[in-house]
């Protein structure tokens, strides 16, 4: 599927930037986070890019030969420095010394929003995490095909689970055996999440019981983990006949990631999860079938509910623990964070635009282990939606 009008690929992305600052009236805005500087200069090498509306800049504290290998940027807009004090100097040469500095301010630690209040103190610091995360939202030709090459390497997790799962296995050697076939396909055993102190392992797979175990940190995670240090996920539990397995472990290639849930059954499923399942994947399916640019997020979530109360498993729809509050959400972006907009939440009003990747993420649950999940990336299109993810999408009976 060709994506008609995206950005133009990664060398307009400084420039999309530029007309925005432009817009929002902001005179300059300081990148540091790493996913920034590869979205923008193609690095992820120690640095600062300043960007104006009439300028831009990197400043390359270490890592200048890596850098010069891997940006698109031209060499006249790279220079090494020390540090902040290099990018003031800079935009003095610039004739910038007061106005609006934009900083992301939902990731940047403290101490130094504080250091640079300080440096920057002819400046009023303003949140420019919204408009960059905006502009992200637009898949461009290159994003989408790293996605697709993400959504190939979680495939191979799964051809894995079909060979291994046996009785008596613990969630953890699964969980080990999924990890080594994305490893071995290319994933770079990392993955981002844009939330301070968020912990999860390598992802999440939960059986019977564990399953409806839900720690605070993330409504739609479940699983107890190996201790109270990161109590989510795969635990030392051995996994039994009959009971339903859930697998969501999400994979990154060249920056971009693939998050996919599948629903397994050792042996014989329980008719209530044959049953849960059927109506999870026609609710999906009708979903996907509605998916088209201009349609918001919050009529989404909606009829999805309405599907499920009118199937009489609205009480299991989008729960997974013993919460009787439904999970806010249907789905989300997906990009160079497992968690970018848009959110598929009951009161986002944002809509859906030609050239998203949103991953669809369904569950429901009845009681303790009977649980299953669905969740599935796609690309938006006035064509249709495309399926990104590759993996069979039944109920996997072994």
């Amino acid at each position: 599927m060709i994506i008609k009008n995206p950005h133009n690929g990664p060398r307009k992305r400084i420039a999309d930037l530029q007309h925005a600052l432009e817009d929002a009236d902001v005179d300059a805005v300081l990148l540091s986070y790493s996913r920034s500087t590869l979205y923008y200069a193609g690095t992820t090498q120690p640095s600062i890019l300043v960007i104006t509306p009439e300028n831009y800049h990197l400043t390359v504290l270490r890592g200048m030969e890596w850098v010069m290998n891997e940006t698109w940027l031209k060499s006249d807009n790279i220079s090494s420095g020390k540090g902040y004090s290099d990018v003031k100097e800079r935009l003095t040469r610039w004739k910038i010394e007061k106005g609006k500095l934009g900083l992301e301010l939902d990731i940047i630690p403290a101490g130094q929003y504080l250091q640079l209040l300080k440096l920057f103190s002819p400046f009023s610091i303003v949140d420019i995490s919204k408009l960059i995360l905006e502009q992200r939202k637009i898949k461009d030709a290159e994003e989408v095909e790293y996605t697709r090459e993400a959504c190939r390497i979680v495939d191979c997790g799964h051809q894995r689970i079909l060979d291994v799962l046996r009785e008596g296995m613990t969630e953890l050697e699964l969980s080990s055996e999924i990890e080594d076939a994305h490893r071995r396909a290319g994933h770079e055993g990392q993955y981002f999440i844009r939330q301070f102190d968020f912990f999860m392992g390598t992802g999440p797979v939960s059986s019977g019981a564990n399953l409806s175990k839900i720690a605070g940190k993330v409504v739609s995670i479940s699983g107890v983990g190996l201790s109270p240090s990161i109590p989510m996920g795969a635990s030392l539990k051995k996994i039994k006949k009959g009971e339903t397995i859930v697998v969501d472990i999400p994979t990154h290639y060249r920056g971009y990631h693939a998050d996919q849930s599948r629903t397994y059954v050792l042996g014989k499923p329980e008719p209530i999860c044959v049953s849960m399942y059927a109506g999870l994947k026609e609710i999906a399916d009708r979903i996907i079938d509605m998916l088209r640019p201009g349609l918001s997020c919050a009529h989404l979530y909606h009829v999805a509910c309405t599907l499920a109360e009118n199937m009489g498993m609205g009480s299991y729809f989008m729960r997974i623990g013993s919460d009787l509050k439904k999970v806010p959400f249907i789905g989300h972006g997906v990009g160079l964070e497992v968690n970018e907009p848009p959110l598929l939440g009951k009161d986002n009003q944002e809509v859906l635009e030609e050239g998203m990747i949103i991953a669809l993420e369904l569950e429901m649950c009845r009681s303790v282990g009977e649980v299953v999940k669905l969740e599935d990336m796609l690309l938006i299109s006035s064509e249709g939606p495309e399926f990104l993810t590759i993996t069979p999408r039944d109920l996997h009976q072994i």
